[in-house]
């Protein structure tokens, strides 16, 4: 079942690159073949790109307004799905959980590709209801957007980005779970803000790197251009100049300002992976995001080995795993996405 979720949201990804035209032409072949395999997959393309082709939103309108087209949006889906007759045989409409995400899949908000874009409500149904945007990407994949006030953001695999409708209007707020590289808009009205679990950095205009996973321990802040401020607990503030990299460790509260090695910073964005001695525990983490893969440890003693090596985009997990093991510190098995290492 969960395989054929992630199959299902594969090809629902690659027919949104196609309609929003950021699909490449290996991608529009791919799409095209995959189409021609069962009637069944032609009719989910028409119906999304019949209902793509009923959405009059202007995609340069720097006024779009999030809720109106949400709300326009979830009506024509509604609408569509009762006109083909899809609904469920209870005759109860299409799921209020299920047309938020199809409709802001294809609320063309975001003109690069993305991979998930869901709308819900924050509070009860009221005149000022405010919606939080969602930005979710997957495992094995990375995406770059411009948020609309103007901000260009990078997100690696395993990240998520939140933010409210009131963003870029009455604020610059998001909450961030991942890494993401921010080239943020100057606005000295508003400053624009990053929340993760542990800390918080607060900017006016700059170019900076975020690494804050929920499951990792430590937290880094990255300045290549610009100040940022980082806040932890509210309580310490450390200011960044460029060249400079805090790290915050969650579990004893140490927070360092150090020299950054600017040329390593944005390695994830450009497909490069160096490991500079880090334990294999977190080198499996890092993998297990980059190539969307499970990898389990069967031996307790190999988490803590360290490797050094640098690896680039046209290597693939098996080529990875093979120059790792070649220390002879592990043996593996690689059986599809499952990685056992013993």
């Amino acid at each position: 079942m969960c395989m054929q979720k992630q199959e299902d949201e594969y090809w629902m990804n690659l027919i949104v690159d196609s309609l929003t035209g950021a699909a490449s032409g290996e991608t529009e072949a791919q799409l095209a073949a995959w189409r021609d395999t069962t009637v069944a997959n032609e009719r989910r393309y028409v119906e999304m790109k019949n209902i793509w082709d009923s959405l009059s939103l202007s995609v340069h309108d720097e006024r779009f307004d999030a809720r109106q087209a949400y709300l326009l949006f979830k009506a024509r889906v509604q609408a569509e799905t009762e006109r083909t007759g899809r609904r469920r045989r209870t005759g109860r409409r299409l799921p209020l959980r299920r047309v938020a995400a199809v409709a802001a899949i294809l609320i063309p908000v975001l003109l690069l590709s993305y991979f998930t874009y869901r709308y819900r409500t924050l509070r009860p149904m009221v005149e000022e209801e405010m919606l939080l945007s969602e930005i979710s990407v997957p495992n094995g994949s990375k995406t770059q957007m411009r948020l609309q006030d103007g901000s260009i953001v990078w997100l690696n695999a395993g990240s998520r980005l939140q933010y409210d409708s009131g963003f870029g209007k009455t604020n610059r707020t998001c909450i961030l779970s991942g890494e993401a590289y921010l080239e943020v808009e100057k606005n000295t009205d508003l400053p624009f803000i990053v929340k993760t679990d542990a800390v918080t950095v607060t900017v006016l205009g700059t170019r900076f790197n975020v690494h804050a996973y929920d499951n990792e321990d430590n937290v880094t802040v990255c300045l290549l251009e610009g100040n940022v401020e980082m806040h932890v607990e509210n309580v310490n503030v450390f200011r960044l100049h460029p060249g400079q990299m805090a790290e915050y460790q969650k579990t004893t509260g140490k927070t360092g300002i150090s020299a950054l090695a600017t040329e390593h910073t944005l390695d994830w964005m450009n497909n490069r992976l160096v490991f500079n001695g880090e334990t294999f525990e977190q080198i499996a983490d890092i993998l297990a995001r980059s190539f969307n893969v499970k990898i389990t440890i069967r031996d307790d003693r190999i988490k803590q080995y360290r490797f050094a090596g640098e690896f680039v985009k046209n290597e693939t997990v098996e080529q990875v795993f093979a120059v790792m093991a070649a220390s002879g510190k592990f043996r593996y098995r690689i059986n599809g996405n499952m990685i056992e290492v013993y």
